[in-house]
């Protein structure tokens, strides 16, 4: 008789967990895991929207002279490491001190005023702005080579 007082109250307190769990259910504002997976696969192979430009091609790749990332060349030679909407991530075997003198000599060419500038023998990073448009440049060293990184984004 004891043992069963001890159950009842037990079996009750267990089945008011196991409905307020399944009266919970799920929060359906935030994404779940797969669903932001599909949405970064998604990222990776829209192609871009609002520009002219062509954007790099898949990770592993070589770039062609032509490929630009919202109008800032990839530096050539080079092999596409990933990318996204408005960003890449380039390597290549070229010192850092020639890679930066590109991009340098492209900021100065193509009309972009510099906001942030910083340059050294081991890294360069530059912020720069033209009406409508912002981007950062950023040359380090990446393992066996260069590592570049663009990044673009709509400026006032």
């Amino acid at each position: 008789m004891r043992t069963s007082r001890r159950v009842v109250p037990a079996a009750a307190a267990a089945l008011v967990v196991a409905l307020a769990v399944v009266g919970c259910g799920t929060d359906d504002s935030y994404p779940s895991e797969s669903a932001q997976t599909t949405t970064e696969a998604a990222r990776e192979t829209a192609p871009p929207t609002g520009t002219a430009e062509s954007e790099p091609g898949p990770a592993g790749t070589e770039t062609q002279g032509t490929e630009t990332t919202d109008g800032i060349p990839a530096y050539q030679p080079s092999t596409l490491v990933s990318r996204g909407i408005g960003s890449a991530v380039l390597t290549t075997s070229d010192p850092i001190a020639q890679v930066s003198t590109f991009y340098l000599d492209f900021v100065d060419r193509e009309g972009w005023q510099t906001l942030s500038e910083s340059v050294t023998p081991y890294s360069t990073s530059l912020t720069i702005r033209k009406p409508g448009e912002g981007a950062s440049i950023s040359v380090s060293s990446g393992g066996d080579g260069t590592l570049v990184s663009i990044s673009t984004y709509p400026s006032p």
